[in-house]
């Protein structure tokens, strides 16, 4: 029997293993996708999933409704056979404390094969609610059939939420905890659905499923009539749904989903003008002089060549901040301001090279510049280029190589006039709040100024100020204050700012406050000054760079951080080291500082998996003094989209953390030239987690190294080496 014990526990032990080692299984059919979603935001009937994947690399958002709660799901297909899920569930009646249930959940769906010509159906295993409360707990393994290219048939076995038990929500948990004993276990039921698409964006979906919302029905609801639930989906336009449904004829919701995929953006092709073409030198006869090299010798000829080029790269988007030049070679360092890959600006740059030095240089030398740092040198030839530019983009990388840069080679000259460097800009800003219990949404609307100054190469003083216009984000104290009971309840602001430092920390569990007064510091209605800060960067070797940033480093924060990267152009591998000594800031967003002090510091490991995956790996201690272990993962796309996922685990235990038991969220950074078409290096990115606790909390700097420089690495040139020739 599927439901025997001998197959729960294989279940149970080798899932989350096959979850992580799916994506370097080779796929033995094509991946099945679907674009019909489900109740709880994932392929799949009405409650039901199916074995369907969404398009590889697809983030979509759902908003259902119903009688027996309101769901909104976040879901990522994190490789083309793992779906990833976060939910924000509100369900009216469960929770005593409070007039609904708040619930937080997660999801991973993993497609173990495709659907195969024949008689072979495409077969998935997945987890549903493995991280919250246990509202929605279950498992389940569905296998997913195209009858005829408009039939549709799934069948599978549920545990769980999907068989109709729910595992006893409990008053008092914290959530947050994997629960693995409880995976694949308390008998299994069958479920199905069947669809049929009326048209390519109508569908119409039958579904038998086991779920009787018992524990929705304990709180008053009504119960299905029936165990067979019914539902249409349309879409329309390319990312959006609208979805009806009823379960068991007796309650009906609704449902709203959109999509973006970063493999289809609004302009393909993009709307940038074509780069100037690479110009092949004339023969030695027309050009003596230039192919013979005494052109070297005149002081004038390097002024008026870089000068030119500084010119021509500046239409590009380009800073041409350094140039070194001989009779055979030449190397130009440059600051892309424009393009969201590097490859992109190095190749108009090589074009633009071809253009304006004298024939008789034949190696170019392309380094990228980052907060005045030099990250890495591309070689080419000029032949090469010459060559190669109406092929395809991997000749030309074949015949690339890229080096560590030297932090000051022998004859730089610099551009004149390039330093001091003033940018600044004003724009609105919108802030979003989500995942708390007593408000799920919170917003503020604004303008922002951002200015900085690069005094030289490496040093910047930078610094934005913020003006709230509108919104609902207002200042709200935690629940610290004493009860007569002897414990804590809600407090007013003034109330929590009369706290003890002793009241204060007994009401967090011995945990100082370090995140979770975060709405302390919203609802200013007068200028908040952000950050401000003074940063230094320097490379002291050919793979070592180092920062200093001190001042306000953060709307939370200030003082000092400290931080140095080893990251060598030929290793995928990057390991790095930081310290801060910082101090929390006064709510009012001035120049104050509270009592608090702390510090922290952290060892980390990067490595680039390819294939646009990345790793990191952070060890040490965190704001609150506690010391642990935060892992990241991150997939970026060669048009600049990126998902990631974090978690970290440190030495408080589950009940000092509070509720959702360790931090963990997933991140998206959407690039704004995907959207516009235009180049910009601008992108906009959103960071979906939990509520603001205090266990593994750390400083939020700005100009981390690895970010800094990861775009001008070999293996991040190489990521987005298509687009050299555009």
């Amino acid at each position: 029997m599927p439901s025997s014990r001998a197959l729960r526990r294989l279940l149970a032990t080798t899932l989350p293993a096959a979850l992580l080692l799916a994506p370097a299984v080779p796929a033995p059919a094509q991946v099945m996708t679907g674009w019909g979603l489900n109740s709880y935001g994932l392929p799949g009937g009405v409650d039901t999933p199916s074995a369907e994947m969404l398009p590889d690399g697809t983030i979509s958002v759902g908003v259902s409704h119903s009688d027996y709660g309101r769901r909104i799901t976040g879901a990522a297909q994190v490789t083309p056979r793992i779906t990833a899920a976060l939910r924000y569930s509100k369900v009216d009646g469960i929770d005593t404390a409070r007039d609904q249930l708040s619930d937080r959940s997660a999801d991973l769906r993993l497609q173990l094969w495709g659907e195969a010509a024949g008689w072979r159906p495409a077969v998935a295993v997945g987890l549903q609610d493995f991280l919250g409360t246990g509202v929605y707990s279950g498992e389940y393994i569905v296998a997913t059939k195209n009858v005829t290219d408009r039939l549709q048939v799934s069948a599978g076995l549920g545990w769980g939420r999907l068989a109709g038990k729910h595992r006893g929500f409990n008053f008092g948990t914290i959530g947050g905890t994997l629960n693995a004993e409880d995976w694949f276990r308390g008998g299994a039921e069958p479920f199905g659905a069947i669809s049929w698409a009326a048209t390519d964006n109508l569908r119409l979906v039958a579904e038998y499923s086991a779920d009787d919302y018992s524990l929705e029905v304990e709180t008053g609801k009504d119960e299905p009539g029936s165990h067979l639930n019914l539902g249409v989906n349309w879409r329309f336009g390319e990312a959006y749904q609208l979805s009806a449904y009823t379960i068991g004829g007796e309650v009906f919701g609704a449902q709203f989903s959109f999509a973006l995929n970063p493999n289809k953006a609004p302009f393909p092709s993009g709307l940038e003008p074509a780069p100037a073409p690479v110009r092949p030198r004339v023969a030695p006869a027309a050009d003596p002089e230039g192919w013979s090299g005494t052109w070297a010798a005149d002081p004038t000829a390097q002024p008026a060549i870089q000068t030119a080029l500084a010119d021509a790269l500046g239409k590009e988007g380009q800073v041409l901040e350094g140039m070194v030049l001989d009779a055979n070679r030449a190397e130009v360092r440059i600051d892309n301001r424009r393009y969201i890959q590097q490859a992109e600006a190095i190749g108009r740059t090589a074009r633009l090279m071809t253009r304006a030095l004298p024939p008789s240089v034949e190696t170019f030398v392309i380094t990228s510049m980052r907060e005045g740092l030099p990250v890495h040198s591309v070689v080419l030839r000029r032949s090469d280029v010459e060559r190669l530019e109406n092929t395809e983009a991997g000749q030309i990388a074949a015949a690339a190589q890229i080096v560590d840069a030297a932090p000051r080679p022998a004859g730089l000259v610099a551009t004149p006039g390039i330093y001091p460097k003033f940018r600044w800009s004003l724009a609105p800003y919108f802030s979003l709040g989500n995942w708390d219990p007593d408000e799920s949404f919170r917003y503020e609307v604004g303008g922002r100024l951002q200015a900085s100054y690069e005094l030289s190469p490496g040093l910047v003083l930078s610094g934005s100020v913020r003006q709230r216009l509108t919104g609902n984000a207002d200042q709200k104290a935690p629940s610290a204050c004493p009860t007569p009971g002897g414990g804590f309840g809600g407090c007013t602001v003034a109330e929590y700012l009369a706290l003890t430092p002793e009241e204060n920390l007994a009401s967090n569990m011995g945990v100082p406050r370090v995140r979770s007064d975060g709405r302390m510091y919203s609802g200013n209605t007068s200028p908040v000054l952000q950050d401000l800060t003074l940063n230094w960067y320097a490379k002291p070797s050919a793979a070592i760079y180092t920062r200093v940033t001190a001042g306000y480093l953060e709307r939370m924060y200030g003082g000092v951080s400290a931080e140095v990267l080893w990251a060598p152009a030929d290793r995928s591998l990057a390991v790095g080291a930081e310290v801060n000594r910082v101090k929390k800031r006064d709510y009012d967003g001035g120049f104050d500082f509270l009592d608090y002090e702390a510090t922290t510091g952290h060892v980390s490991l990067y490595y680039d998996f390819g294939n646009g995956f990345l790793g990191q790996i952070d060890a040490g201690r965190y704001l609150a003094g506690d010391d642990g272990v935060s892992l990241r993962v991150k997939r970026q796309f060669a048009n600049g989209w990126e998902i990631g996922a974090y978690a970290t685990k440190t030495d408080l235990s589950a009940e000092e953390f509070g509720e959702g038991s360790f931090d963990k969220g997933i991140t998206i950074d959407i690039p704004v030239s995907w959207a516009i078409g235009q180049p910009t290096r601008q992108t906009v990115g959103a960071s979906l987690g939990q509520l603001a606790r205090d266990g593994g909390q750390r400083v939020r700097v700005s100009g981390r190294l690895y970010e800094t420089v990861r775009d001008g690495t070999a293996d991040g040139i190489y990521h987005g080496w298509g687009r050299f020739w555009r």
